[in-house]
């Protein structure tokens, strides 16, 4: 039984130098895996028919916050089932994004004025999905990996992460409050010029005070 199973193990050994043999060449003689566009003949710029769709009440952009976030990833390569930690392969990108935040217009904002204020109380604010961000400045972060190792696809599944990871950090409260108070100086300009125009305040001084109230303010 022990001769079978060296024969298994030696068997299994192969297959992966096998595997990884071109992967080991190209690490070595960088030309020898080299890749070259090919012009796309006969298909279609647009893989669907665009959709127009109708922003109910539409939307009023108010602020945003850039940044570049890195986005890593790991994988453990298995044989026969066990996980080798000490060849983990590694990688991630580097994204530059923008998030855009906005309020809906055809929500109803209750307006009172009081003691010489003019109190807004607005929608919560709601970031622009999916996230925006140019992949022309993606930057590739190193990448670790054991030479005899075929590609796990680390580094895709670290460029799939991009988009769910940014929806996650426009949606989170801490992202929120970093932009709220640039998102409440524009809501302040917009009612200056909006509300100030509306019969029911005809009478408005121009000087008058405007505050803006949040959900949970």
């Amino acid at each position: 039984m022990k001769k079978f199973e060296r024969l298994v193990l030696v068997l299994v050994i192969g297959v992966v130098a096998l595997l990884a043999l071109p992967f080991a060449i190209s690490r070595l003689i960088p030309d020898f895996l080299a890749s070259k566009d090919v012009p796309e003949e006969g298909q279609s710029s647009d893989v669907d028919f665009p959709v127009v769709i109708r922003i109910k009440g539409g939307m009023l952009e108010v602020a945003s916050v850039t940044g570049t976030r890195h986005f890593p990833k790991s994988t453990d390569p298995a044989i026969l089932g066990q996980a080798i930690p000490y060849c983990r392969e590694k990688a991630s990108w580097a994204a530059p994004y923008k998030i855009t935040y906005r309020l809906k217009l055809g929500e109803r904002w209750p307006l009172r004025y009081h003691d010489g204020t003019l109190i807004a109380r607005v929608p919560d604010l709601e970031p622009s999905l999916p996230v925006a961000f140019d992949s022309a400045k993606l930057r590739k972060g190193a990448e670790e990996s054991c030479w005899f190792i075929p590609n796990q696809g680390t580094r895709d599944r670290a460029l799939k992460s991009i988009s769910p990871e940014l929806e996650k950090l426009a949606k989170s409260q801490k992202t929120k409050n970093f932009a709220r108070e640039s998102a409440r100086k524009t809501v302040t300009e917009f009612l200056r010029t909006w509300a100030f125009n509306q019969t029911a305040y005809g009478d408005l001084p121009p000087d008058t005070k405007i505050k803006v109230i949040f959900p949970g303010e």
